[in-house]
């Protein structure tokens, strides 16, 4: 008595991954890739709005500390006084994902601790970390 195939798919019906299927499924998931990247890029930039924040009398840091002000849209801005005539602004989510900036007296630079990037105080641009852009700069209403 013959015993049943516990394999019932013939040889000839299975279908082989020969190099050209490799390289057009290896293409389109690179090209989706890019695709995404580039979508996410673009819905990212189109979110982007600049803060308008407004200092209270009382809210003026001092020289080399830090203060978080709302913006009436909801935002939030990290406003430090470096000198005494110098006081910068910039939106407090990190370009990277988002996580909270915060102001490091010590080192003099803003920083992320999600994934340890940092940011130049004066311009906002990245000294080093993952993200690809600096700090979006908030513009101070009344100082």
């Amino acid at each position: 008595m013959k015993e049943a195939d516990p394999f019932p798919i013939a040889a000839s019906s299975e279908r082989r991954l020969d190099r050209r299927r490799f390289l057009c499924a290896a293409g389109t998931v690179a090209l989706a890739t890019v695709a995404g990247e580039w979508v996410g890029r673009r819905v990212e930039h189109a979110r982007a709005r600049t803060l308008d924040v407004s200092l209270d009398e009382g809210e003026t840091p001092r020289i080399g500390e830090a203060v978080a002000v709302r913006d009436p849209a909801g935002g939030e801005a990290l406003v430090v006084r470096l000198e005494q005539d110098t006081i910068v602004a910039f939106d407090r989510r990190c370009p990277h994902l988002g996580c909270p900036v915060l102001w490091s007296a010590e080192r003099g630079r803003f920083e992320c601790p999600c994934h340890h990037a940092a940011f130049d105080a004066r311009t906002g641009d990245v000294l080093f970390g993952p993200p690809h852009r600096g700090l979006a700069p908030a513009s101070i209403v009344g100082v």
